[in-house]
């Protein structure tokens, strides 16, 4: 026999206290009763009281407490086995980690805004794959599809301006790498792209047009201000600098939203610029729920079949028994002789 939750066994020490306290009562009555009056009239006194009825109540007790732990515990036997089939979508965030996503025009900055959206639709999900895409000059993998949602949380967290050493941004290669990651059989491939849209190697469209004709369809969230902001770094002193041109110019970075637009129409999709009240997340879970759902693993497991039924059944039928008998007892007074 196995236990699902052996731990309640140990409620099994209330049976012996159960029956010291019977044995206290028993013997407290009497003694209760000597208290204010002789030994030779406590036989008198007890005559509607059942002994028998009262000693009965008890031990059905005694049993139904018994049953009832054991139920608690999930007693389980036999093996049956069970196949459990998963239904979702794959979906891939494609996050952009290039240096003007440290500005903070959003704040506390655009990198740590996105990632906290990212978490948040991590936190929608139920039963679809994610993976994340790291990209800025090139685009690798950070973390690869899984519905561990705790992991993919923290494979995010570990994500920074720092983690691509190639500098620049290229949109186009974080589209064709998430390609990659999908079956070639399945249906819906869908990309979540995240960023300010600054694509210096202007290949996005093109890939996005490749995407879509296996399937792909690409949402963007656009992140940034179209006002713009200055790039924060630290010089070698540990002072805050700002990002400049070959010129020696201050770089100016704005959200591109137009390139996002233009990505999310081609790829099917839609484009939402990122906002405090994070409505954007729900409404791109609200599209992904409209989509077919995929069979993409099936797993086998054999397990125990739950027995507790066989205990608390009985022990709710012998509590009604139990409250059904009658301590008291017809009987006729008899007289007390001295």
């Amino acid at each position: 026999m196995h236990w699902g939750k052996p731990y309640f066994l140990f409620l099994l020490i209330i049976i012996p206290a159960f029956l010291v306290l019977i044995g206290v009562i028993n013997h407290g009555r009497k003694k209760r009763f000597l208290a204010f009056a002789e030994e030779r009239f406590y036989n008198f006194f007890m005559q509607e009281f059942s002994v028998f009825h009262w000693s009965l109540k008890n031990a059905l007790l005694v049993i139904a407490l018994l049953f009832i732990i054991i139920a608690l515990a999930q007693p389980q036997w036999g093996k049956e086995m069970q196949i459990v089939k998963k239904e979702g979508i794959d979906i891939v965030v494609c996050l952009d980690v290039s240096k003007s996503m440290d500005a903070q025009d959003i704040k506390p900055s655009r990198m740590e805004r996105a990632k906290d959206q990212i978490s948040l639709f991590i936190d929608q999900l139920k039963g679809d794959r994610i993976a994340i895409i790291a990209f800025a000059g090139k685009s690798f993998v950070q973390c690869p599809l899984t519905d561990d949602y705790g992991a993919a949380k923290l494979f995010l967290s570990l994500l920074d301006t720092e983690t691509v050493p190639s500098y620049g941004t290229n949109i186009g290669s974080a589209i064709e790498k998430a390609m990659t990651l999908f079956g070639e059989q399945q249906k819906h491939k869908v990309i979540i792209l995240v960023s300010d849209g600054e694509d210096l190697e202007e290949m996005a469209i093109k890939k996005a047009e490749n995407a879509v004709k296996e399937g792909g369809i690409l949402y963007s969230l656009g992140i940034g201000s179209s006002e713009g902001s200055t790039i924060p770094l630290n010089d070698e002193s540990g002072n805050v600098a700002y990002a400049k041109d070959d010129e020696g110019n201050i770089v100016f970075t704005k959200l591109d939203a137009s390139t996002l637009i233009q990505i999310a129409e081609t790829g099917n999709g839609d484009f939402f610029p990122i906002t405090p009240q994070q409505a954007e997340i729900f409404e791109i879970m609200k599209n992904i729920n409209s989509i077919e759902k995929s069979k993409f693993d099936s797993r086998q497991f054999t397990r125990y079949k739950e027995r507790y039924n066989y205990f608390l059944i009985p022990a709710l039928l012998i509590l009604l028994i139990e409250y059904l008998i009658l301590i008291k007892k017809k009987t006729k007074f008899q007289r007390v002789i001295d």
